[in-house]
Parts: C-alpha cells; sequence; structure tokens
C-alpha cells in the first residue's frame, strides 16, 4: 500500500468515525451534517449527485425522504445504526467503489453492486405462479461454496447480498453466513412463515435487512401462498419489529393484485407494520408452467408506475419497481451490469429470470463468469430498448433474449425453461407488441425533452 494510500484510508477511517457519532444525535441539522461528511467519504460522481440529491431533501422536514430517514433513525438502536452505514453506505457505496475501481484496473472489468443468491431451493410453501418452480425443491449449495463465492464478493467490491430461495430460513446456514461475513450487507427475502421471535432476535445482531413476501391482504396472499400465510405475515412483522430489526415488503404484481398493491391503503398499512421498503416484482412467465394470463396488462403496468411515482412524492417508503424504474437506471441491469444471480445448483444466471447459464460457482469463479460470452452479450446489447420504460429483453424485448441464446448456446438451468424462447415464443412477442404500442407515446410524452433527447422529465 502506498503512503497516498494509508493517507487516505486513516482520513477515510476518521470521517467514519464522526459519521457514527452523530447517528445517535437527534437534534436538528443532524441529517445535514450526515451527508456533508459522508460526501468525504468518496469522489465518485455518480455516488455525489446521489448524495446531493439527498441532501436536498432532507432539508425539507415534510419530504417523504425526510421522513423515512427519521423514522429508521428513531427505529434501530445505536448499534444497528452503526452497522447499517459502515457495511450498507461505507463499505457498498463509498469504500467499496474504491474497491470495484481496483477489480477494474486490475481485471478490466466493473463488478456490479450485488449480487442475488439462492443457496437452497427447499421451501415449506409452493407458491402459485413462483418463478423458481421449474427448478424442483432438491438443490441446496453446500456451506463452503457459499463461503467461498461471499469472500470473492468482498475482494471483487460487492458488497450487497440479496438472499432467495426456496425459503431462506430453510437453509441450514443462513446465519452462520451472515455472522462469518460481517462486512456485507444482507437482504434476505422470506415468507414470514417460519420466522420466530428467536429468529428476529438472532436477526437484530446482524447487518440484515429482512423483507416479507405478500400479495395483498389475507384473500390475495392466500390465495397466492397458501391458507392461513397472511396471518403468520403479520406475525412475523411484529416479532422482527419487536426486535427493532429493519423490515420491507415485496409484492408480486400480477393482473389479479395490481390494484390492490398499487393502493394507498395497502401502502400504508405496510407503513403501520413497520416496512421501511416496498418492492415491487411483475409476474414473468419463466418456470416452466408459465400463465400468461396473470401478467399485468400494459395499461395495469403504467398505472403501477403512476401510483410509485406518487408514493415517493408523498410516503416515507423506499420504493424500488421492477420494471418500471427502467428510466432510473437507464434500462437493464442483469448480466452482472449492476447484478446478477447464483442459484442454489451453483449455476451463474444473468437474471433471476433468466433461467440459463455457461458457468457455475462449483468449478469457476465469479470473476470468470462476468467475464464469460453469456453476461457479456447480455451487456453488449444494453439498453436492450431505447425506450427505458421496456428494459426487459424477456418479456419487453425477446428477440434479444433469443438472438442472445441463439448466438452463445447457453444451457437452460432447469426443465422447461426454455419455454417461453420455443413453444411460447408468440405469445411473449405479442405481448411485448401490445406493450411497447401503448407505452412508446408515453415515453415520448413524459422522459424526452422538446428536442427528442433523452431528459427523463418524468425522473426529476
Amino acid at each position: 500500500m502506498s503512503v497516498r494510500e494509508v493517507v487516505e484510508l486513516r482520513a477515510s477511517k476518521g470521517v467514519s468515525q464522526l459519521i457514527v457519532k452523530l447517528l445517535d444525535n437527534r437534534s436538528d441539522g443532524t441529517f445535514d451534517r450526515l451527508i456533508f461528511l459522508a460526501e468525504k467519504l468518496t469522489d465518485d460522481k455518480e455516488v455525489l449527485a446521489a448524495t446531493h440529491g439527498i441532501r436536498t431533501m432532507l432539508k425539507d422536514p415534510d419530504h417523504p425522504v425526510h421522513r423515512l430517514f427519521k423514522r429508521v433513525a428513531e427505529y434501530l438502536p445505536y448499534e444497528n445504526k452503526a452497522r447499517l452505514f459502515q457495511n450498507f453506505f461505507n463499505n457498498a457505496w463509498f469504500a467499496g467503489k474504491k474497491v470495484q475501481k481496483k477489480t477494474f484496473e486490475t481485471h478490466g472489468f466493473w463488478p456490479p453492486v450485488a449480487m442475488i443468491l439462492s443457496p437452497t431451493l427447499n421451501c415449506n410453501l409452493r407458491c402459485r405462479g413462483c418463478y423458481t418452480l421449474g427448478y424442483g425443491m432438491r438443490h441446496e449449495l453446500p456451506y463452503e461454496i457459499v463461503d467461498r463465492v461471499l469472500k470473492e464478493c468482498e475482494e471483487l467490491g460487492i458488497f450487497i447480498i440479496t438472499v432467495l430461495g426456496g425459503e431462506p430460513l430453510v437453509y441450514p446456514h443462513l446465519f452462520r453466513m451472515m455472522e462469518e461475513h460481517p462486512n456485507l450487507t444482507f437482504q434476505v427475502y422470506t415468507n414470514g412463515t417460519l420466522v420466530t421471535r428467536e429468529i428476529a432476535a438472532r436477526f437484530r445482531k446482524l447487518n440484515a435487512i429482512v423483507v416479507i413476501s405478500n400479495e395483498g391482504y389475507e384473500a390475495e396472499t392466500d390465495q397466492w401462498r397458501g391458507k392461513g400465510v397472511y396471518r403468520k405475515v403479520l406475525k412475523a412483522f411484529e416479532y422482527l419489529t419487536d426486535e427493532r430489526v429493519l423490515v420491507g415488503s415485496s409484492a408480486t404484481v400480477t393482473s389479479k393484485n395490481v390494484d390492490v398493491v398499487a393502493s394507498d391503503e395497502f401502502i400504508d398499512r405496510m407503513i403501520g407494520l413497520g416496512s421501511i421498503l416496498q418492492m415491487y416484482f411483475l409476474y414473468m412467465p419463466v418456470n416452466g408452467q408459465s400463465d400468461f394470463s396473470l401478467l399485468v396488462t400494459p395499461e395495469q403496468r403504467d398505472h403501477l408506475r403512476r401510483k410509485v411515482a406518487e408514493f415517493r412524492r408523498t410516503k416515507p417508503l423506499f420504493f424500488i419497481d421492477f420494471w418500471n424504474d427502467g428510466p432510473h437506471v437507464k434500462g437493464c441491469i442483469a448480466g452482472g451490469r449492476e447484478y446478477f444471480h447464483v442459484n442454489a445448483n451453483g449455476d451463474i444466471e444473468p437474471c433471476v429470470y433468466a433461467h440459463m447459464a455457461t458457468h457455475n460457482v462449483r468449478d469457476t469463479s465469479l470473476r470468470d463468469a462476468l467475464m464469460s460470452p453469456l453476461f457479456q452479450a447480455v451487456r453488449a446489447h444494453q439498453p436492450h430498448n431505447e425506450n427505458h420504460l421496456r428494459p426487459c429483453m424477456i418479456i419487453d424485448n425477446p428477440e434479444i433474449a433469443r438472438e442472445i441464446i441463439g448466438t452463445v448456446k447457453p444451457r437452460f438451468t432447469h426443465p422447461g425453461a426454455e419455454e417461453i424462447y420455443t413453444v411460447r415464443a408468440g405469445e411473449l412477442d405479442e405481448y411485448a407488441r401490445r406493450y411497447a404500442e401503448f407505452i412508446e407515446p408515453i415515453w415520448e410524452k413524459e422522459y424526452l425533452s422538446d428536442s427528442g433527447e433523452k431528459n427523463c422529465k418524468a425522473c426529476r
């Protein structure tokens, strides 16, 4: 390490320590001082642009972002706030950017922000339409492989790990992997039915955000997940919030429940339960048992987009809307651009919905997979469409996915995964055509400048 690097490291540690000391300060202006100090931790232009925007929003006590920050600050115990800053903000966004830059200089590629990990496909439920149905429930990764993959993430500069399944709480090594990798931030998606007070207490000691899946209220959730699930979801929220664990909510959005999960009443209900983030995932017909009637219509998809935009102006909750948030991230983020997926068989997939692979963590490194012809082909086509409201290569631009498959010839990672690219291709093309026809005028009106340049008027 050079003298300059030592000086920079000591300076950043000093700033980090000041920020940690401020985290328990409730006085006016604390948020502004926190952001001011955080900006001293980085020279990355994108991160600085984001922090400048956040600072502006935090100056207004009535702004939903200010109200969200206040909710989190008052909710979390001091040690958990310190852990959240060090791992999520400092490791992933400030210090982590320097690790990513070193990876780029050494290996020739910029690593993604996050890895999605499904360590097991075992699950105590069998939800209707689950994107994993085609895999079966027999796959599970040995801890030794999970441990090695997480170490590779830290070396590359990937500090955010989203844990899916199956059901993560069925995986016998879930807490061990979080305990033995304290520098990472884990986002654990659970159906909530296995959460007990004891499990909630374990989560409190870790740098984890627990996201509970539900499809609306009791009728919608139980229809999708099974009778009695919703009541267990409510108990999971209770146990986790009693322990002051950061919790969020995730909904699979279908043509049947979109009006419910995109309603003010539902969002207010989630806030009342203690949620600090709301995730929306469109139903994707990728499990080999596709039901195209569950796909949201173009009108429903646009309704969700407009409601999320409204919520962001009014609700103290963090929202992510796949795929309507394409304009905010300039299209598709799969293939290692910002994230990728390792499934329970070890296959390294471009996306949790792109069930294809050429590499497996059992016999290759993440670095080699991220630079594989498959991942490079996905990134080379990004954005898959100039209209970022049509970002997905599967449901919005299926011809792109078929071209990549035809060129690279990856193997499909479960029986039936090829269905939507072969026997159901015509239906997928028709869906993409109808959505494109509907959304193109909206893109031109709301997201392009008067000169026709991409200016994302609706993002400002």
